[in-house]
């Protein structure tokens, strides 16, 4: 409706221009341009006039006029086509827009199809495990069963190496599961992957279709049905490889379960035979000990009975030098004796001497401290180990 007010505007714009054109060509036309001799002047100019015919100007308006007619026609008629063919577009892209909407819906139900089957494996997977779990439950009963038939000797040690063996077994099932759990998480990966991809490839499918609608409209069908196909042959395969993986799967788990079933008779057989070889060992270890402390406790009195002969030679040899030293006081009766505690510094310089059991004569015990003191520095130990700052020895002179 725009587009045919400003056509027809734009008419009676143009018309009214050319008329007036017309009219200002027509009175050019008629002017005569030539430059005439010139008469006498004279006190009067004659009066110019043009002539203009007003038929042959009414037929040129008329012409006109018929001419923007017929333009104004074709341009209504080139619009109207113009419409038709919006129209036509229009409808065309209605139709595109529903088939797209309709591939959208059959991708949504596809993609709900997968989470489903997703949804399947998964708790295929979480029974597995729940299998797997029950089986290695009563492995470890077997295991805990044969653990107490144990000595009771053993029974700390067995407990360690029990809780040792569950930690590995723990540790191995969680391994398999987390394996299993991360393939099945792989799978729904490629699965989501591959869903997207699809979805993507839609997406941009349906752009391009928008730009090239009915001849991308036609390939995006055909291309679509050669997926779902696709697709459908993809799906059937994959079914049959995870029913045989399935197969291989609960074979290996019944081979698994027998062979860890072994593996536990055997390491029992193998810690009962670690316990023999561990108390005869401990038998040995405590024979072998008892050995040992009887050549040490030997050993321990032969070493004390050389130092006591060797501190009873380094007593002699300070009591001879004493006895050398000692001078008998004037009217001293034969027989006496006195115990002395002398004080030394290392190399036997005599610090002080104490009577500490006299003989009941002044004299005698006097002599003998003098005696002492003379003898200062006193004889070194063979052993230097048995010198000490303070000896007590007992004086008796030969008579």
């Amino acid at each position: 409706m725009n587009l045919r007010s400003f056509i027809d505007n734009l008419t009676a714009t143009s018309l009214a221009v050319i008329v007036h054109l017309v009219l200002l060509g027509i009175l050019v036309v008629s002017l005569d341009w030539t430059s005439p001799s010139t008469p006498p002047r004279s006190a009067v100019e004659p009066v110019k006039a043009v002539v203009v015919d007003e038929s042959q100007v009414a037929e040129e308006i008329e012409q006109i006029k018929r001419r923007e007619e017929d333009k104004r026609k074709q341009e209504q008629k080139r619009t109207k086509d113009l419409e038709l063919e919006a129209q036509k577009v229009r409808s065309q892209r209605k139709e595109e827009e529903k088939r797209l909407s309709d591939l959208q819906m059959q991708l949504a139900e596809e993609k709900r199809k997968v989470d489903e089957q997703m949804r399947r494996q998964r708790e295929d997977a979480e029974k597995a495990l729940a299998d797997v779990r029950k089986q290695r439950a009563q492995q470890l009963e077997e295991i805990e069963r044969l653990k107490r038939m144990e000595s009771d000797m053993e029974k700390r040690r067995l407990e360690d190496e029990k809780a040792l063996a569950l930690l590995a077994a723990q540790h191995e099932a969680l391994s398999q599961e987390k394996r299993k759990i991360e393939e099945a998480k792989h799978r729904s990966e490629e699965e989501r992957t591959r869903v997207e991809e699809q979805t993507r490839k839609a997406k941009a499918a349906q752009e391009a279709e928008q730009k090239r609608l009915a001849a991308i409209a036609a390939a995006a069908t055909a291309k679509a049905a050669q997926e779902k196909k696709e697709r459908e042959e993809a799906e059937r395969k994959r079914k049959a490889e995870e029913a045989k993986r399935k197969a291989e799967e609960q074979r290996r788990k019944a081979e698994e379960a027998k062979r860890k079933a072994e593996e536990a008779k055997r390491k029992a057989e193998e810690a009962k035979r670690r316990a023999e070889a561990e108390e005869r060992r401990k038998q040995e270890e405590a024979a072998r000990l008892q050995q040992l402390a009887l050549e040490q406790a030997q050993l321990d009195a032969q070493r004390a009975r050389l130092r006591d002969r060797h501190l009873a030679e380094y007593i002699g040899q300070i009591q001879a030098t004493v006895n050398r030293n000692w001078i008998r006081p004037t009217g001293t009766a034969k027989g006496l004796k006195c115990t002395v505690k002398v004080s030394q510094i290392p190399g036997g310089e005599v610090v002080s001497v104490i009577v500490t059991k006299g003989s009941g004569n002044v004299a005698f015990d006097r002599s003998v401290e003098n005696a002492v003191l003379r003898s200062s520095p006193l004889p070194q130990p063979k052993d230097p180990s048995l010198f000490a700052r303070e000896i007590i020895f007992e004086f008796e002179p030969e008579d």
